[in-house]
């Protein structure tokens, strides 16, 4: 093999790595989500208020099943022979599913967690991961 054909080949390489990292960013742009603000699903579930979909809902016997955003691992299991008053909780909240609870007075939500970033001295700002003081 010549030295043009190695470099050849090492130009070729280069290209398809910067190519496949060029692409793993304009994929991780649309790929990040912020967290929603509520845990419940969004739009308007059989059962429950249009203005409030946590809860609380009603489900009485007859009505399509509860969704739990997966029936077939995380299925909702209650005495289907009465109607049932449920909340959508945070996942592991919930009584009857992971994320459905059932009763008058739903759990309160988890605390928020803690601030992962050491603090800073008055007047400094973290820019680009590193302390800079603040404009």
């Amino acid at each position: 093999m010549t030295t043009k054909q190695r470099l050849g080949r090492l130009a070729a390489g280069a290209l398809m790595t910067l190519s496949v990292a060029a692409t793993g960013f304009g994929m991780a742009g649309g790929a990040a989500q912020a967290m929603p603000a509520t845990p419940f699903p969004q739009g308007s579930w059989p059962g429950c208020p249009e203005d409030s979909p946590e809860g609380p809902c009603r489900w009485c016997p007859g009505d399509p099943p509860v969704q739990t955003g997966n029936l077939r691992i995380n299925p909702v299991v209650w005495d289907e022979n009465v109607c049932h008053t449920y909340w959508y909780v945070y996942h592991g909240q919930g009584n009857v599913a992971d994320n459905i609870f059932e009763g008058d007075t739903p759990p309160a939500p988890p605390p928020p967690p803690p601030n992962l970033t050491p603090p800073l001295p008055p007047g400094w700002c973290w820019s680009l991961f590193i302390p800079t003081p603040c404009p």
